[in-house]
């Protein structure tokens, strides 16, 4: 979900929103909703009967609470999403660089 989002919208932000760091700010905060989501969306197939499509989302099915877990589980989520961030960043200052280059040759030719 995370993934898709940052492919599909991260250059469109980028070339859309004029100001850099607003572009930045903008897709943050769209993928931190995002994110809240996609997280609470695993939890639950992770608790839930089926355990999703694959069986087993982290490990097998809690029995009681408090859950156990592995420390590496929860890092490397944590990881790949920030992974998946910072290229998202990245990606919306290339958006950003094309816009800007876009303008630059616009004004070129009229100017020409």
């Amino acid at each position: 979900m995370n993934i898709i989002f940052t492919v599909l919208f991260a250059v469109p932000i980028g070339f859309l929103i004029t100001q850099r760091g607003l572009a930045i700010v903008a897709y943050l905060a769209l993928d931190a909703l995002l994110f809240t989501f996609q997280t609470l969306s695993v939890l639950l197939d992770w608790l839930g009967p089926t355990q999703g499509m694959s069986g087993k989302a982290f490990g097998p099915k809690p029995t009681g609470f408090p859950v156990e877990y592995s420390n590496g589980e929860m890092g490397s989520y944590g990881l790949v999403n920030l992974i998946v961030v910072l290229a998202g960043v990245g990606l919306v200052v290339l958006g950003s660089y094309l816009a800007r280059r876009r303008a630059q040759r616009r004004t070129a030719v009229s100017v020409g």
